[in-house]
């Protein structure tokens, strides 16, 4: 599977801002949900120095860390080879896991909710060899349905 490219909206920094990382998570924190910023990590020294903890992420491959704000957002930092990303979570997953997969990760929630839906199908059809396959089939349908109306896709 080839993972899709992410745009980020890059976001020019005030210039009379030196970088660090106590500016930066003001800066970012100050933003609207979505909005990225692209740091060269030449630029900055490990996240790990100023209060972030290890997390993990949807690009698995890459490092991930994220700082909790006082509102329980979190700032998250995804490192790449030669940036760092930077970017606000509604919902900081250390205070809230499944409030974090609802606003920030909507399709891991509708992923979460198919496959609830169908493990309950092959629950309920595992008495009833005819119809096995219709009520799995039905309650990962079912499932998914669940997640798309209770995600962040479901609430526009």
């Amino acid at each position: 599977m080839v993972p899709r490219k992410v745009k980020i909206a890059v976001m020019a920094l005030p210039t009379e801002m030196g970088l660090s990382w106590e500016k930066l998570v003001r800066h970012i924190s100050e933003c609207s949900p979505g909005v990225r910023i692209k740091v060269p990590k030449d630029r900055l020294d490990s996240p790990l120095k100023h209060g972030f903890r290890k997390s993990i992420g949807l690009r698995f491959y890459h490092k991930h860390y994220r700082l909790r704000l006082p509102d329980n957002r979190c700032v998250h930092v995804e490192e790449t080879r030669r940036h760092y990303i930077i970017h606000v979570d509604s919902k900081d997953p250390g205070v809230s896991p499944f409030g974090h997969l609802r606003t920030d990760a909507p399709g891991l929630w509708a992923a979460l909710w198919t496959g609830v839906g169908l493990t309950a199908g092959l629950i309920a059809g595992a008495a009833d060899d005819k119809n096995k396959g219709l009520t799995s089939a039905l309650g990962a349908i079912i499932g998914l349905i669940v997640g798309f109306l209770t995600g962040r896709w479901g609430r526009k």
